[in-house]
């Protein structure tokens, strides 16, 4: 009888969440069946060729009769992008540490990170790629640079606005520094921390491609790039496709462990975020 309840419990709680991803998905869908339907439209009403822009279907032939080299490649990308999103990640969060506990710190180096940050990744891949060698590793420490700023700046934010009220209540009790740091000032710092790793995950896929366009024989930068030389646009827009998808997957991944991480905020409680 117990379990014939519990059932019926567990059915109603994935009913409820089914419903609410739908409430919260269906304006996206909505758009992006507009957006294609009038692309596809377009394509054919002013009969653009498939070299300047193709049509939605012709990128969908393009991934499903190619999907087998395009996923592999994706697959390499991806684990560039995650490799590169954590390392980049870690030591955004580390310095952004430094930077709240150490105002002589943040004001000898932030310029500088500011300085660096500001440098284009075309720019700084082929020095990275000659100091690093043509291998995975460049094209991880490129995404690991262009994913470690946001992280830094939203740390530092974070860990320096706690409440000053609360902090005077572990003052009274005598809290050690790590207490006031696990307890009080990491939790406030968590909501701006989600902000710096949604950022990050969007830049590693950006910075793992990046790498690979400029100088790669896989991935869906090289992809991209020999379609490019050779003029298959269908299959050019077919790896961009699938690296935007890839994107959004990681998005929501990182979306997923903010829910799970901080669902007391009140950011948590719009479904759509």
């Amino acid at each position: 009888m117990v379990s014939i309840v519990s059932e019926g419990s567990e059915q109603t709680a994935w009913k409820s969440r089914i419903a609410a991803f739908a409430t919260a998905a269906w304006p996206a869908l909505l758009t992006f069946v507009v957006v294609v339907a009038a692309w596809e439209w377009a394509i054919a009403a002013w009969q653009v060729p498939s070299y300047l822009m193709p049509a939605p279907s012709g990128i969908w032939q393009a991934i499903w009769f190619n999907h087998g080299s395009i996923f592999s490649q994706a697959a390499i990308t991806g684990g560039e992008a995650i490799v590169g999103f954590v390392i980049g990640s870690v030591l955004g969060a580390l310095l952004g540490i430094a930077f709240a506990y150490s105002t002589i710190m943040s004001r000898a180096l932030l310029p500088y990170v500011i300085a660096a940050n500001t440098i284009p990744v075309v720019g700084i891949a082929p020095i990275i790629i000659l100091w690093l060698g043509n291998g995975v590793s460049s094209k991880i420490a490129v995404t690991a640079l262009l994913s470690f700023f946001p992280l830094a700046l939203n740390m530092m934010k974070g860990l320096q606005s706690y409440d000053r009220t609360i902090m005077d209540v572990f003052h009274v009790a005598a809290a050690s520094s790590w207490q006031r740091f696990l307890k009080m000032r990491l939790p406030s710092a968590l909501p701006y921390v989600f902000v710096g790793l949604k950022l990050n995950v969007t830049f590693s896929v950006i910075g793992a491609i990046v790498a690979e366009f400029v100088q790669a024989d896989r991935g869906l930068g090289f992809v991209i790039m020999s379609s490019y030389k050779n003029l298959n646009m269908p299959r050019l827009w077919a790896a961009m496709a699938v690296s935007a998808v890839m994107g959004v997957i990681l998005f929501a991944v990182v979306a997923r462990l903010e829910r799970i991480a901080i669902p007391w905020h009140s950011s948590m409680r719009d479904p759509s975020l």
